[in-house]
């Protein structure tokens, strides 16, 4: 099953060429969420229809890209989220679709769990929670020379 998420025309980007689009996609780490209209509007077309549906999947084929869902949607509404292939995360898509585990998707998951971002994120999460609690600490000792202002007048 598929999540429809729709969104106001002006929060998708908008391409001349396919080759823009690539260049937008590899400067967004090889991944990147397209409205459905955004393509249409390379391709020229006003409709969305099979034969367009089809030649806009072979234009991002010949630049290098592959989508998720596999199956371009007809509605210019929804998004798709567009990823270059040979790629880690085509690696670990391609594993998740036919049910294989391959070295290109082990060595892909294991650079996510090593990637810096990812530790960056727990590290940060532990910091929060750091702060939180010195916070906490800081709002006691707040209420307390509340008190002992309240208790000396």
């Amino acid at each position: 099953m598929t999540t429809v998420i729709e969104q106001d025309e002006t929060e998708s980007p908008r391409f001349s060429t396919w080759q823009e689009l690539d260049e937008a996609v590899r400067r967004n780490g090889g991944v990147l969420r397209v409205a459905m209209w955004a393509l249409r509007d390379i391709s020229g077309y006003q409709r969305l229809k099979v034969r367009v549906l089809e030649y806009i999947q072979s234009e991002l084929a010949n630049v290098g890209l592959a989508q998720l869902p596999p199956e371009l949607p007809g509605d210019q509404n929804r998004y798709v989220v567009l990823y270059k292939a040979g790629s880690h995360a085509a690696a670990v898509i391609d594993a998740v679709r036919t049910g294989t585990s391959t070295e290109a998707a082990e060595a892909a998951l294991r650079r996510l769990n090593t990637s810096d971002a990812a530790h960056t994120g727990s590290k940060d999460k532990a910091k929060l929670a750091e702060l939180a609690d010195r916070v906490d600490e800081l709002e006691d000792l707040l209420e307390g020379f509340r008190s002992a202002l309240a208790d000396a007048r």
